[in-house]
């Protein structure tokens, strides 16, 4: 587990404009750094296409989690959404962002919940 949160920290923290990630976990709507290949993708981001025929799937209450472009060179796993929640909302308060830290905190109680597979 911490290895997911270090890495989770680094997804974060490479992203410019940290205070934007606030908006886009209002929306469950997934962001990404085209510059390193970085980014967090939430279940409603996958079109029909991706889960019909490329048959991905992220399950509600999960977000799949990003960096170096994924494998083979870089890493790709299923994070629990709450989990991704309370290391932004920590991460905002570090850098004196406490109204998006605050907002942020308040989307975990309403996060689906669901087993990790």
């Amino acid at each position: 587990m911490e290895k997911d949160e270090n890495r989770i920290r680094e997804v974060i923290g490479v992203f410019q404009g940290i205070d934007q990630l606030a908006g886009f976990a209002r929306e469950r709507s997934g962001w990404g750094d085209s510059d390193g290949g970085f980014g967090v993708i939430y279940p409603e981001d996958l079109d029909e296409y991706q889960r019909e025929v490329e048959k991905l799937c992220i399950p509600d209450g999960q977000v799949e989690v990003y960096g170096f472009w994924g494998p083979p060179n870089g890493y790709q796993f299923l994070a629990m959404e709450r989990f991704y929640l309370e290391i932004l909302a920590s991460m905002l308060e570090s850098l004196g962002q406490r109204d998006s830290a605050q907002e942020v905190r308040e989307l975990i109680p309403h996060c689906p919940t669901a087993p990790l597979a």
